[in-house]
């Protein structure tokens, strides 16, 4: 079995996370709680500190903003999935299934920032409800939130209504290693959504695997297909782009020195032909030391004058050798390459 970044960047650090045989479990429906917690957020600006050559290396992408956060708060951090939502604002999901929310307009300061201890909430026997959350979409049919879990077979949903989160069974998933999960997911334009691994297929070559559903997932058929990204590096969170294509996240790590990097690829799903892997074409390096962290989230947005913003969160890990990070960027869809 192919081990993926983060567990060998755990066991280098000594952050040793014990992942349990999951019991059987009963699924249910359940309300989330209110919760008024906040954090109490300081915000520091680095883009000045970025040189030249590393933003030149961003390609298509213009950098517009880089900024460090920092807080007391024990629930701050982890950062793994990050989803634009319709007041502008950002929700950030944490892999111990936390979140926090910030605006676009991230000044240096302090500030204070809604905080939750829970996203997703389950029924089973025991008081942990604590898993791994690695991707969030929020469908724009309903305004529902979907996330891909680690080490889970299932996907959950939480009503924008009434906060209820449901819990569906993709069984394809039953195959994918523990720490090989739903690290990124996506909706298509056209109502179709893709699901891809971090760890299943090996890596070998850059090939990934994937699961292309023709709707919800856990609630419409679905499609394996194969992936290739940079070698070495990993999917980790992808986004629509206007034009239909889906911009991916890439992670890689290096072990001597340790150290992250990220690529941000273009995929036409399109053009997928299930008799082969599905190409992508790279579009930036995140690899400078000014730049670089453990970026997992990424979301898209359209602003108003038709410029696309790309948003980046960072995971620190709980470690004291990476920062929580987001990053704004800007790309000038006249210098993507043109569809097939």
């Amino acid at each position: 079995m192919a081990i993926c970044h983060r567990e060998i960047v755990r066991k280098f650090l000594a952050i040793v996370f014990l992942l349990l045989p999951l019991l059987w479990l009963t699924w249910a429906w359940k309300p989330l709680p209110p919760d008024g917690d906040s954090s109490r957020v300081r915000v520091d600006w680095l883009t000045p500190q970025v040189p030249p050559a590393e933003r030149a290396a961003l390609g298509a992408f213009t950098l517009q903003g880089l900024w460090r956060l920092q807080s007391d708060n024990q629930r701050f951090g982890g950062y793994s999935a990050l989803v634009a939502l319709p007041s502008g604002h950002f929700l950030a999901v944490s892999d111990r299934n936390g979140w926090l929310g910030f605006g676009p307009q991230l000044g240096a300061g302090a500030h204070v920032m809604p905080t939750g201890r829970t996203l997703v909430r389950r029924l089973r026997k025991g008081p942990n409800e604590s898993f791994d959350v690695e991707s969030v979409v929020r469908d724009p049919v309903d305004g529902s939130l979907w996330t891909g879990l680690e080490s889970e077979w299932h996907v959950a949903r939480i009503d924008p209504e009434t906060g209820l989160a449901g819990f569906h069974a993709v069984p394809p998933l039953v195959d994918w290693p523990e720490n090989g999960g739903a690290e990124a997911m996506a909706r298509l334009a056209d109502g179709r959504w893709i699901m891809l691994c971090e760890s299943c297929g090996g890596g070998r070559g850059g090939l990934h695997l994937g699961l292309l559903f023709a709707g919800r997932p856990g609630l419409s058929p679905s499609q394996k297909f194969g992936i290739l990204t940079p070698a070495g590096f990993d999917p980790v969170d992808m986004a629509p782009l206007p034009d239909g294509r889906l911009l991916i996240l890439t992670r890689g790590f290096n072990l001597f020195p340790p150290r992250f990097t990220s690529r941000i690829v273009l995929a036409d799903m399109a053009t997928i032909d299930p008799k082969r892997p599905l190409a992508t074409q790279e579009l930036a390096r995140i690899e400078g030391p000014a730049l670089r962290e453990n970026y997992e989230g990424m979301a898209i947005r359209t602003e108003a004058d038709g410029r696309v913003g790309v948003w980046l969160i960072s995971d620190a890990n709980d470690t004291a050798f990476q920062e929580t990070r987001v990053m704004q960027l800007w790309l000038d869809p006249a210098r993507l390459p043109p569809k097939e």
